[in-house]
């Protein structure tokens, strides 16, 4: 029986990221929560807020991934487009949902202005995303999960939508040597090809006391990971 694995893509939205003016945490918070589902992260790029440009790109990702996650472009300023890309991708109006009223009332105060109303108006037929720190909701329509661009409310709303993943657990082990790569590129190679349901990584860093390298093996099957670590271990000496 073939095990199903959730296939997803982020596109972070933004000019301001493109241009340097905001430094992107949500790559780094959507991969890590991704990555605990079980599931699978094939595809992350970053887009400007341009509507014809996000519709295109969105369409092409639809097609190619069950979930697309989408940050940014939710609020209420004139560059906040990505509602009205959504919308017009799945052929729905903007309506305003009422309960995202209450939830915006209850806490900003009563009645909200028009622009406070615009954080309300989702495309019809949305399953809304509670955010239970700004009261602004996120959604999910078809499979588009669309978060905000601040990283803590984009944490928030991801652990409540997790479920929608499916996913097998990775297991890891990580293997630190002095060694440079160039020595132990070969292990590499040969534990890859022995082990090809085991994920080899090889990070590099230099510290005060001189290089040192970092292997992660990551897989889904814990019993070759084990061996594959043990492998490493005998062929680089540690």
């Amino acid at each position: 029986m073939t095990m199903t694995i959730s296939r997803v893509a982020l596109a972070v939205i933004g000019d301001e990221v493109l241009l340097g003016e905001v430094a992107d945490l949500n790559i780094h918070l959507v991969s890590r929560e991704i990555f605990r589902a079980g599931a699978e992260l094939g595809y992350v790029c970053v887009l400007p807020d341009d509507v014809r440009f996000l519709v295109e790109h969105l369409g092409w990702m639809r097609e190619r991934y069950d979930w697309v996650i989408t940050t940014g472009g939710i609020g209420a300023t004139h560059d906040d487009l990505t509602k009205q890309v959504v919308s017009r991708i799945m052929g729905v109006p903007l309506v305003v949902a009422p309960e995202a009223v209450d939830a915006l009332e209850a806490r900003l105060g009563s009645p909200l202005s028009d622009r406070l109303l615009e954080l309300a108006m989702v495309p019809e037929g949305a399953e809304l995303i509670t955010n239970e720190l700004t009261a602004a909701p996120g959604f999910v329509i078809g499979n588009l999960i669309v978060l905000p661009g601040i990283p803590k409310l984009v944490e928030s709303m991801l652990g409540m939508i997790k479920g929608k993943f499916k996913g097998s657990e990775f297991f890891t082990k990580t293997v630190l040597t002095p060694l440079r790569e160039s020595e132990i590129a070969s292990h590499l190679e040969e534990v890859q090809a022995r082990f090809p349901s085991v994920k080899v990584g090889s990070y590099p860093r230099i510290e005060p006391g001189g290089h040192r390298v970092r292997v992660v093996l990551r897989s889904r099957d814990p019993e070759s990971l084990g061996e594959a670590e043990a492998l490493l271990v005998e062929r680089i000496g540690q």
